[in-house]
């Protein structure tokens, strides 16, 4: 997913991976970068690798159902699963 550029603001993006996954701990940003920026609010109990996987599929599915652009959730799974092992390091 891109980080700037156009697209879908972040507040989209969310309502969309919500109303898939209601339960998943995403929220849009606040003030200046309430349209481009999204909290996953992965702290104390929710501070687990599956907990952001889901929350990275959920966002790329949403990414490419406001885009139409093909999405690759096997690439989102990869990114979670080598981040979560190098912060066991």
């Amino acid at each position: 997913m891109p980080t700037t550029g156009t697209g879908p603001d972040a507040a989209t993006l969310v309502a969309k991976a919500l109303a898939a996954h209601p339960s998943l701990p995403l929220a849009a940003g606040g003030g200046a970068l309430a349209a481009e920026m999204i909290r996953v609010n992965h702290y104390g109990p929710l501070a687990a690798e599956n907990v952001v996987r889901d929350c990275l599929r959920a966002l790329t599915a949403a990414w490419g159902e406001a885009t139409g652009e093909r999405t690759d959730t096997r690439a989102a799974d990869r990114a979670v699963a080598e981040t979560w092992a190098a912060g066991r390091d």
